[in-house]
């Protein structure tokens, strides 16, 4: 993917927050724009038509049809903006950027944690608090992995940041050392 269009998408993204959070709007419109994003992710190609000077208006308006006969005021305006700039290839990636920064904006992290084996929800609650404490986070979104070779201890993953106190890293560097 482009720089050019991750770069696109955070200035549509930046600018739906700055005017959703401008009318206290962040958590009413989100599901929405969520959904809106998960139709053009999973239909890359209708952001393609819709963009595309060949297709007749009414087959653009006829296939937009569904989306803007339901959805808010806030919704429509943006699939307004989307459509003079001629933004709906990217449109499923600005509503990525813009639930990036959402969260970012509430100070929530999203983390993976691999695991040799199934974490209760005691153990992932205690996960959650540690990491939220340790990054400064309002609220942890933790998604589970299970990974056997890791023998024990735990992998987590959050952004760029990899915290790996698995048993098999610790057995790889003293190997490192002997071997060294």
């Amino acid at each position: 993917m482009s720089q050019d269009r991750i770069g696109i998408a955070k200035k549509y993204a930046n600018a739906i927050l700055a005017v959703l959070k401008e009318t206290n709007d962040v958590e009413s419109e989100r599901p929405e724009l969520l959904s809106l994003g998960q139709i053009f992710s999973e239909n890359p190609q209708l952001g393609s038509v819709l963009d595309d000077n060949a297709v007749k208006p009414e087959v653009k308006l006829a296939l937009l049809a569904p989306i803007v006969e339901q959805a808010s005021d806030f919704t429509n305006k943006l699939i307004e903006v989307i459509k003079q700039n001629r933004r709906f290839p990217e449109l499923a990636l600005i509503i990525d950027e813009f639930e990036k920064a959402a969260e970012a904006d509430a100070h929530v992290v999203r983390a993976e944690v691999t695991s040799a084996t199934e974490l209760d929800a005691d153990q992932k609650a205690k996960i959650e608090a540690a990491f939220a404490k340790r990054v400064g986070a309002q609220k942890v979104i933790l998604t589970t992995k299970v990974d056997s070779s890791i023998i024990g201890g735990l992998v987590m993953r959050s952004n760029d940041t990899i915290i790996d106190g698995s048993v098999r890293s610790r057995i790889d560097k003293v190997k490192k050392l002997l071997l060294n």
